[in-house]
């Protein structure tokens, strides 16, 4: 079981200094405390004792499920010395036999927040490819900008399951409120086998970026 590590930190809205817990690894099924913190999003959320201002703020964390298989390695700012330890990781998962087979089957991949970081436990734990869910944003997208108009910018496309059952994105904007739209699944299993070929032969191994940006160049064929 994790421990979390106290830290201080300078509060930006009282300027003054704080003690926050930092938790360097979540491992699942141990923590399962801190997973439900994560799926309400609160998991980065810190609470100021002196102005009692509530803020969020990401910060390096490994989250592991030993039993789903996946790790979520959270780096808010991919800077040369993450970019080494990543790299360094990698090349021991391919290098590192005992490592290789200990950890066979896993997926792991890079978030930069906490949105991110819920998202891939939710894409996860429900059994889903997270690849082919950041494809299918990309068919969503000209559907949302058209009903926002040229004005509103998305900065935001956070898949999610509905307490009603299925599926659901939570689109956030720059100059609106956010807003839900209901997800095909339809059109997630056309996806995956359409493009499985393709999504397999340009997922990198190891630790990686998954997201929309990589989904519009699969969409396009344009990783190869």
């Amino acid at each position: 079981m994790a421990q979390a590590k106290q830290q201080t930190m300078i509060c930006p809205h009282c300027k003054k200094e704080i003690t926050i817990n930092v938790w360097e690894k979540v491992e699942l099924p141990y923590d399962l405390m801190q997973r439900d913190l994560v799926l309400q999003n609160t998991f980065f959320k810190v609470d100021c004792v002196n102005c009692q201002a509530t803020f969020t703020i990401a910060y390096r964390c490994q989250y592991n499920d030993m039993e789903r298989k996946y790790l979520l390695w959270v780096a808010p700012v991919m800077d040369e010395k993450t970019q080494n330890e990543v790299a360094q990781y990698n090349q021991k998962l391919r290098t590192d036999n005992a490592l290789r087979l200990a950890q066979g089957g896993y997926r792991y991949r890079i978030v930069h927040n906490d949105n991110e970081l819920r998202e891939k436990v939710v894409i996860f734990d429900e059994g889903l490819d997270d690849r082919f869910i950041e494809t299918l944003k990309i068919v969503y997208v000209p559907l949302i900008k058209n009903k926002m108009g040229e004005t509103t910018q998305i900065t935001g496309i956070y898949f999610d399951k509905k307490h009603t059952g299925g599926y659901q994105f939570i689109v956030t904007f720059d100059n609106k409120p956010p807003m839900r739209a209901n997800v095909n699944m339809d059109i997630y299993h056309d996806m995956t086998k359409k493009l499985m070929d393709i999504a397999n032969r340009n997922t990198p191994e190891g630790l990686c970026r998954i997201d929309a940006d990589w989904g519009l160049k699969v969409m396009m064929h344009e990783v190869e």
